[in-house]
């Protein structure tokens, strides 16, 4: 049984999920403040497998319970809850390490589907992974675009000589689409493909994410030419 941690100070919002996702079949712990979501995390037993987490909290926000989380190598996966709305907003949740950031109200359906996949994910890292069934594969851990060098084997990366600080799933991203350069991928696929969402909701995730791959590897984020919108359709990586 999988052990989630929620992390929110509203009570009546709290009983509400901690009811939903232990009728699921997940073992739930709740706690209503940043600190004790740290220690908790630390001691718990069984270990926590998934983080839901609400960005409004006493003391101690949701950036920065995420970013001690982080910091410690933990690679939890992390569901931001927040009624913030701005781009803004979700690039720092992004920045902090979360995987998804999920605006209020939600639908308990999706944010259900978004723990289970999340979950199956995380219990799928460690297996070896099938070859990409379109596109390009990898022959070699270090890609070379523009003035950007990335190795897929120690996922790290580099600018211009610089060191890239890049999330779990940003490299996923990153390798997916290099793994289809020239290809157009929707956001259906990328959520299903990256985030392994079996029922993608309607979500501004992918868009955050690719805002944060031109920042990082294009000359100019406004003018990309690596990171291409496809209007209607989704994105493109062009080498």
């Amino acid at each position: 049984m999988s052990h989630i941690l929620l992390v929110e100070d509203e009570e009546h919002l709290a009983i509400g999920i901690k009811f939903n996702l232990e009728a699921e079949g997940f073992q739930v712990t709740t706690v209503g403040d940043g600190q004790a979501a740290l220690a908790l995390l630390a001691d718990a037993e069984p270990p926590i497998d998934l983080v839901v987490l609400d960005l409004m909290l006493p003391g101690m926000s949701g950036y920065a319970v995420c970013e001690a989380i982080r910091k410690q190598g933990n690679d939890v996966p992390v569901v931001m809850l927040t009624a913030r709305t701005l781009v803004e907003d979700r690039i720092r949740g992004f920045d902090a390490g979360t995987d998804v950031y999920l605006q209020k109200p939600f639908d308990l359906e999706e944010l259900i589907s978004i723990v289970r996949n999340l979950l199956a994910r995380r219990s799928r890292a460690g297996r070896p992974q099938p070859a990409a069934e379109t596109g390009t594969a990898i022959r070699t851990p270090v890609y070379h675009f523009g003035a950007a060098e990335v190795n897929f084997d120690t996922w790290e990366a580099r600018f211009k000589e610089q060191p890239v600080r890049l999330t779990n799933l940003e490299m996923k991203l990153l390798r997916y689409l290099v793994e289809h350069e020239g290809v157009v991928v929707s956001r259906e696929e990328l959520l299903t493909k990256v985030w392994g969402l079996a029922r993608p909701p309607a979500t501004r995730t992918i868009d955050t994410f690719m805002l944060n791959l031109r920042k990082y590897f294009e000359e100019d984020p406004s003018r990309p030419v690596h990171f291409l919108s496809v209007r209607g359709m989704g994105y493109r990586f062009v080498k």
